[in-house]
């Protein structure tokens, strides 16, 4: 067991979120994928080693607030149980994930009370998606993670495409006891703009403007690098920094940006923030100056929502 950890650096305390991108890697290949959609560069990532991955998240003094392990799929990184297990020994985990890793190993090397909280929802939290594989698969695997003493939630997208198979899957997970709940599709889908935000404008793709813009989140790379908002980070454009800066760079600074038109729905819907309280809004933008007309997205665009 690693010795406490010394914290060298401190998140603001007003920030929601931690959002620890180990690797865009993932075997599956949806086709509302938000990394995909919404990014254009993503798969070039070079990947930090567990190693970088444990010193910095277990010197970070965050708060209180949760790391939530992410990706593509968290587990496709070579030393993702390792990363779980030494920093759940120093802050509360969270997983987003297709559980697409080997759960034999995972029920070994982890202690389930390293991860289980008293929180209103599951730290470890599974997406349902129909389209690669089944939900008798899926169940098996939450069902096996949970009779080994983990708290686990499956979710799935409302798309239009597969609401009727997601409120089955609803239905029958909720009779055999796993947690499952639904999500809204987020972005266009066949002219329509799913989702609430509070820019309506600002993911349409119709147009580029300019504004001022400040998050409430840690977004960190598969290489390190620190972004201001996920529309950056699925597009590796300008960095704010790196896990190495001490202090930390802040994204709640508002910063002058370009992109305005081009937001990623992630980062402008209303939603919970991490106490399931609603309203929340992960950027503020301000002083908004709309420009060029370019293109629009709404023909080609489904996408779904990763937190």
């Amino acid at each position: 067991m690693r010795p406490p950890s010394i914290p060298t650096n401190a998140i603001p305390e007003s920030y929601n979120y931690i959002a620890a991108f180990l690797t865009f890697r993932c075997p599956f290949h949806c086709s509302f994928c938000i990394n995909k959609l919404q990014g254009g560069l993503v798969l070039t990532y070079h990947e930090l080693p567990g190693d970088a991955w444990i010193d910095f998240l277990t010197r970070l003094d965050t708060h209180g607030v949760p790391i939530t392990l992410q990706g593509g799929e968290p587990g496709n990184h070579p030393d993702f149980i390792r990363i779980v297990k030494e920093v759940s020994q120093a802050h509360p985990v969270d997983l987003l994930t297709n559980l697409a890793f080997n759960l034999n190993d995972f029920v070994r090397e982890v202690d389930p009370e390293r991860l289980n909280r008293e929180a209103p929802y599951a730290p470890i939290r599974v997406s349902y998606h129909p389209e690669q594989f089944t939900l008798d698969f899926i169940m098996k695997r939450v069902l096996f993670l949970q009779d080994a003493g983990f708290r686990v939630g499956l979710y799935g997208v409302l798309h239009p495409d597969q609401h009727d198979e997601i409120m089955r899957a609803r239905d029958i997970c909720l009779d055999r006891g796993i947690d499952f709940r639904t999500k809204p599709l987020l972005g266009w889908h066949n002219g329509t703009l799913y989702g609430d935000y509070a820019y309506e404008d600002a993911c349409g793709g119709s147009a580029i403007g300019t504004c001022d813009c400040a998050g409430s989140e840690l977004l960190v790379a598969p290489d390190g690098t620190l972004h201001r908002c996920h529309h950056f980070l699925y597009n590796k454009l300008a960095p704010i920094g790196h896990i190495h800066d001490t202090p930390l760079p802040r994204a709640d600074i508002p910063r002058p940006c370009a992109h305005y038109g081009l937001c990623n729905p992630c980062d402008i819907k209303i939603k919970n923030n991490r106490f399931q309280q609603f309203g929340h809004v992960a950027m503020q933008i301000s002083n908004i100056q709309t420009a060029t007309h370019l293109f629009h997205i709404s023909e080609v665009a489904s996408t779904s929502t990763a937190q």
